[in-house]
């Protein structure tokens, strides 16, 4: 694929290093010394087939309008733009475009998410299993929990009716049985740890999944767009493993778009 990057930060940057490794090349780069403006054509793309978008909240919308105009693909892995997916959904559907978006691109959390959606219909019978999520990262992290640890919680109290709402804060006494507990640290260079724990009066399991770096995200949105290019329309990774599957697989839902 002929690829351009909308944001050339840490993500975008890796993105670019891993494309050649699987015969994609980047030949056009934006980001805020070379913004995607609404004076650039077309042509100003050098050829890009699809776009891969990990830049500001609120560049989205407007990029999103040139996309479509431009009937091309876009694999977006920027956070903080979703009050306007229902906007940007009728944007793609009113033109030749396709836009898959997505909060993570790790696919070890997009499995986790899976196993989980999967255990659900068990853990619904089985009280005794309380569970609960926790995240380290390191100390420049700025927001606390993690957006991964909240899709984690999200996940468990959409399918557990023994859980309520998702409590991440400090607690100074007993926590309400209804609420589930999600905590966090924050320490030294470690680049992102999540467990979901599932504890009982017989035995704890857990879940755990470990980032080492960026290029797992950078390999999933790589992976998206390979998967997106041909198709048209509005998308997440729930549409791309559902594919995966295969018509004869029904997958349960893993709030990825959320």
């Amino acid at each position: 694929m002929r690829i351009g990057l909308v944001g050339t930060g840490q993500m975008g940057s890796t993105v670019e290093r891993l494309a050649p490794g699987r015969g994609h090349e980047v030949v056009a780069k934006f980001d805020e010394d070379r913004l995607l403006s609404a004076q650039d054509s077309i042509e100003a793309l050098n050829g890009a087939q699809v776009l891969i978008e990990f830049s500001l909240p609120n560049g989205v919308l407007p990029n999103v309008r040139r996309y479509c105009d431009w009937g091309l693909s876009a694999v977006i892995g920027t956070t903080g733009w979703y009050d306007h997916v229902d906007e940007v959904a009728r944007l793609v559907e009113g033109s030749r475009a396709s836009v898959l978006y997505a909060p993570n691109f790790s696919f070890g959390i997009a499995l986790l998410v899976r196993a989980l959606s999967g255990m659900a219909p068990l853990l619904e019978r089985l009280p005794e299993y309380d569970a609960f999520v926790h995240e380290v990262h390191h100390v420049r992290k700025v927001d606390s929990p993690s957006g991964t640890a909240l899709l984690l919680a999200r996940t468990l109290v959409q399918a557990l009716s023994r859980k309520e709402r998702i409590e991440s804060e400090t607690q100074h006494g007993a926590i309400d049985p209804a609420s589930l507990h999600v905590t966090s640290t924050r320490a030294g260079t470690i680049f992102g740890e999540h467990v979901v724990g599932l504890d009982s009066p017989y035995d704890r399991i857990a879940l755990t999944h470990e980032a080492r770096g960026r290029e797992g995200f950078a390999f999933g949105a790589l992976l998206a767009a390979e998967w997106l290019l041909g198709r048209k329309g509005i998308f997440t990774l729930d549409d791309m493993l559902d594919d995966w599957l295969g018509p004869e697989r029904e997958s349960p839902p893993t709030s990825l778009e959320t």
